[in-house]
């Protein structure tokens, strides 16, 4: 079995560098203090893509999404035309005709010029959104590339504190029949990686894990290094 490729989120052009020296094979940008998937500001994305763009792939959040397709669309544009391989969006919505209308217009605006990914969350119960199996639906109705589970609530709980094992396969497992990329992230600890590695996921998405002090705290090449070597052992 292939490793999956390890995506790392960046709040600021700084952390690059230890990232991609310690192992990233995907260079994730975003705004840790606005949220799950807090939108990063122009200045940071375009330094990020003016270095690094070609070097390695590049992702960009477009934010939490709760209405507005074309106000999300526009973003997701935006960030294509600054060279992101990548924009996610995350479906923050517990109406599936919004949520479809997001994922179209977003789709339908980036074009070919980047892979939509399209979030759900793993605590959707607490924050009363859409599930991530029926983000799967989403995503594929409305032409995105992937889909990506992560958690809303930033409060020390993962992924696996609110999806069962059963849960994540069989999300694995229909995504991956409708030839979506499947993406995890979600608070995940470096003492978890040989587990969701064999749950069969094509990326794995970490933050907290490879920072120093925490989220709000800066990329560290060691633990990147570590989780990179935890996901080419299992």
């Amino acid at each position: 079995m292939n490793s999956p490729k390890l995506l790392v989120s960046v709040w600021w052009p700084e952390e690059v560098r230890d990232a991609l020296e310690g192992g990233a094979d995907i260079i994730d940008i975003k705004n840790p203090k606005r949220g799950s998937l807090g939108a990063p500001s122009l200045r940071v994305v375009s330094e990020i893509s003016r270095n690094y763009g070609g070097v390695v792939e590049l992702s960009a959040a477009v934010g939490d999404i709760t209405c507005c397709p074309e106000m999300a669309a526009l973003a997701a544009y935006t960030l294509s035309k600054l060279g992101m391989n990548y924009v996610k969006v995350g479906l923050q919505v517990n109406d599936e005709k919004l949520g479809l209308e997001i994922v179209k217009e977003v789709s339908e605006t980036v074009g070919s010029l980047s892979k939509v990914i399209i979030v759900g969350y793993a605590d959707y119960i607490r924050i009363k959104t859409l599930s991530p199996m029926k983000i799967i639906d989403l995503a594929y109705k409305g032409g995105a590339y992937g889909v990506m589970i992560d958690t809303r609530i930033k409060d020390g709980l993962t992924t696996l504190d609110f999806l069962s094992t059963h849960y994540l396969k069989e999300f694995v497992n229909r995504a991956k029949k409708l030839g979506l990329l499947k993406a995890l992230a979600g608070g995940l600890k470096r003492n978890q990686v040989k587990h969701v590695v064999n749950l069969g996921f094509d990326v794995i998405g970490f933050r907290t894990a490879a920072c120093n002090n925490g989220r709000l705290g800066r990329v560290s090449k060691a633990k990147v290094y570590e989780l990179k070597t935890a996901l080419q052992r299992v």
